[in-house]
């Protein structure tokens, strides 16, 4: 009895010291920061690929890019690069059916690897956007959008991002 109540003894005592060092040698990145990105805040990104009325139909995942940083109020500067995912809502073709028309929503902000929730307005597309014919519009690859965010969402970075400038 005395000899399992000094192995429980010594397990204990063992288990803890080796949690501790789990927990201090995690991976505690200095370059990683934390920040709430307020709603209101715009999100300047580019198009990775077209949309248009021809070729998109609702459900049709697309992908944009930010170009510029995300600045916050207290100074802080979220590297440009972010990824920003989204869903074509409508591709219309015009025509007798009235004008062309391309809908938006924005659901997801990735980065390094992470996906947040994000939530913006819907947005819509008719007459100031490219015409590839004249049934049809076109959201050109490369396009640029300004997405406002419509609640703040907190999201982890690394001061390190890449800027999305490295093809240029």
């Amino acid at each position: 009895m005395i000899s399992a109540m000094k192995a429980v003894g010594l397990t204990i005592p063992a288990l803890l010291v080796s949690g501790i060092v789990a927990v201090t040698s995690s991976d505690t990145d200095p370059d990683e920061r934390t920040a709430t990105i307020p709603a209101g805040t715009t999100l300047v990104a580019v198009l990775s690929d077209q949309v248009s009325t021809a070729r998109s139909h609702p459900g049709d995942e697309i992908e944009l890019r930010t170009i510029e940083p995300v600045r916050l109020r207290d100074g802080v500067e979220i590297p440009a690069g972010l990824v920003i995912h989204g869903v074509v809502t409508d591709a219309k073709r015009g025509g007798l059916a009235g004008t062309p028309e391309i809908g938006l929503r924005f659901v997801d902000l990735e980065i390094d690897g992470d996906e947040m929730a994000i939530h913006t307005d819907q947005y819509r597309f008719g007459t100031l956007v490219t015409r590839a014919a004249s049934d049809h519009l076109v959201l050109p690859l490369g396009q640029r959008l300004e997405i406002r965010l419509s609640r703040p969402v907190t999201v982890e970075y690394h001061l390190d991002a890449p800027s999305g400038r490295e093809a240029e």
